[in-house]
């Protein structure tokens, strides 16, 4: 059962890139109680080890980052209002006329970002340039902005907004990774009183939105034999992405990357090691739980570099569908959720000192 309670906590606590001190605390506290051990890394990776009950058998990182995307302010103008840029992907097209809160060093500034109104269409455009948009504070000068504590390199988020809809699927700003934390946090739970053979290390990550490469030291500290990547997967299921990649649908189960690929700047991305793959549809088809094969092309995850990381650590994405991603409004359904938590238990439950990554067999 999908605690609903605890996903709304998760999208209410603002942790943009960069700035996920709220986040970082509430998970260390909430791994406190279920870990045998729980450490916050130099830059903010939240690390709660379980141990497993055969020194013999692997040692497993699954991990999910605890960001979001966002906005940074980068001026402030003279007449009050604040112009922005991109923290991490936010899509341009969901920005305008959306409500957005402000972290400053004294609290949270409420503000909107601007359209153009509707009543002067002659001048609008097709689409706002981003470096043309800006927030309203309801300031009249730069004093009065100043005064209210915000400072150019200020974060900003989208307000909270979850809802439930036809008590299936939920929509919210930042499911883009909360969605996936929900899962680490009930896994570990879970876990903690059905002890696997397996020592499992459970990462809440820092900075993927920002430059992906956030899970690396903690991985490079933690050395595992394999890992296993939380994330949301683009759902093709709207009538605008039909025939767009795979067919991937809300409320038809987890969904195993074949493959991933950027396809620009960083050119990252995963092929997941085959027997990894293997074993997990192994497991899904076993205990009869839903899961989608897709592709991902023009997107990465937090697992791209850790196949050249150290010695090479294998690596598999797992995905909860999810439509509208980098919006405010991204949509999972509960049910897939709930597969993905059956899933990984099922599947860390099953590793013992017998597995064998080794490739050429």
């Amino acid at each position: 059962m999908v605690n609903i309670d605890l996903l709304r906590k998760l999208v209410e606590i603002s942790a943009p890139s960069g700035h996920e001190d709220k986040m970082i605390s509430f998970i260390r506290n909430y791994m406190t109680k279920y870990a045998d051990q729980v450490e916050v890394d130099n830059i903010g990776n939240v690390i709660g080890l379980l141990r497993g009950t055969s020194e013999s058998s692997p040692k497993i990182m699954i991990s999910s980052h605890m960001d979001e995307i966002g906005l940074v302010i980068r001026r402030i103008e003279e007449n009050g209002f604040l112009r922005f840029e991109r923290l991490g992907g936010a899509e341009p097209r969901a920005l305008l006329a959306r409500e957005v809160q402000i972290l400053t060093q004294k609290g949270i500034i409420e503000g909107v970002i601007g359209i153009k109104a509707h009543h002067l269409a002659a001048y609008q455009k097709e689409l706002e340039d981003i470096r043309d948009m800006y927030i309203d504070v309801g300031a009249e000068s730069k004093e009065e902005v100043i005064n209210l504590g915000i400072r150019v390199g200020d974060p900003v988020v989208f307000k909270p907004n979850m809802r439930i809809l036809n008590g299936k699927y939920v929509t919210s700003k930042t499911l883009d990774n909360r969605a996936p934390l929900l899962v680490l946090l009930e896994v570990l739970e879970a876990l903690s009183q059905r002890r696997p053979k397996a020592t499992v290390y459970f990462v809440a990550s820092v900075l993927e939105e920002f430059n992906i490469r956030g899970i690396l030291p903690a991985a490079y500290r933690i050395s595992p034999d394999f890992a296993i990547c939380l994330d949301i997967a683009p759902a093709t299921d709207t009538p605008d992405l039909k025939g767009v990649g795979a067919d991937v649908k809300l409320g038809g189960g987890v969904v195993m990357q074949r493959f991933s690929f950027h396809g620009r700047g960083t050119l990252g991305g995963l092929i997941p090691h085959p027997k990894l793959l293997e074993l997990m549809v192994k497991i899904a088809e076993e205990k009869s739980i839903p899961y989608q094969l897709s592709t991902f092309f023009g997107g990465l995850s937090e697992a791209s570099y850790l196949p050249i990381l150290k010695e090479g650590i294998p690596a598999i994405d797992i995905g909860i569908p999810c439509r509208y991603t980098h919006s405010p409004i991204e949509t999972v359904a509960i049910k897939d959720i709930c597969e993905a938590e059956r899933l990984l238990i099922e599947f860390l439950s099953s590793i013992g000192k017998e597995l064998k990554l080794v490739r050429g067999e």
